[in-house]
């Protein structure tokens, strides 16, 4: 009897773990292609190809050097790379031309009428870290509190995050600043006073090519 309890609290976890749309997820795949053409001596088509590329460690250890804060990104400073995690308490956005301004709009209206910009929803890593193409902020700590004092207010559900820019001085902040980069819809989470959540976004464009 307490093995299977012990499985059916596992389970509980898992699930809680996934997004409730995980089996809809479809990941967006980064990608370049070549377009060959080919002429006689006439100026007339003779042969055309498009090609997708394969991209090499070293480009996309430049692309991730310039998005992501604190891995070596030198031609853009660190404080408009992406390097926070933020939470949101609206329905998930959904529209990939939404903004900053779009998200920070949402979970305004739907937070607590009593939340104010106080509650700084918003929480730099100082340390990202980038491994075999792999980018890695957090895991992050969240803090809910009733007095305006936390990351979030007490009582209100999490239902979605968002990964934008780095806060300059690594401070936690009321919004996403300047650059939405991704959203992630989770699975619903509620936090009571003084309770936590931990979070923990992972960027990979690694490839398997060799």
């Amino acid at each position: 009897m307490l093995k299977l309890a012990s499985f059916g609290l596992l389970g509980l976890l898992v699930v809680l773990m996934l997004p409730a749309n995980v089996a809809v997820q479809t990941p967006s795949f980064l990608y370049g292609a070549v377009t060959l053409v080919a002429h006689d001596a006439y100026g007339n088509e003779i042969f055309s190809q498009t090609v997708h590329n394969q991209l090499f460690d070293q480009g996309e250890d430049l692309i991730l050097n310039q998005a992501f804060t604190d891995i070596g990104g030198l031609a853009i400073v660190d404080n408009i790379q992406i390097g926070a995690i933020c939470l949101s308490a609206a329905t998930p956005l959904t529209t990939e031309s939404d903004t900053n301004s779009t998200f920070n709009t949402a979970h305004d209206l739907a937070d607590n009428a009593t939340a104010t910009a106080s509650t700084l929803n918003c929480v730099t890593d100082g340390t990202v870290t980038s491994s075999a193409q792999v980018v890695t902020l957090g895991p992050l700590v969240f803090t809910a509190q009733d007095d305006n004092t936390g990351n979030w207010f007490a009582g209100d559900t999490v239902t979605h995050i968002g990964i934008c820019d780095a806060d300059s001085a690594d401070n936690p902040v009321r919004g996403c600043t300047t650059t939405l980069f991704a959203v992630v819809n989770t699975s619903d989470v509620t936090l009571a006073d003084n309770e936590t959540v931990d979070v923990t976004y992972t960027f990979d464009i690694s490839s398997g090519g060799t």
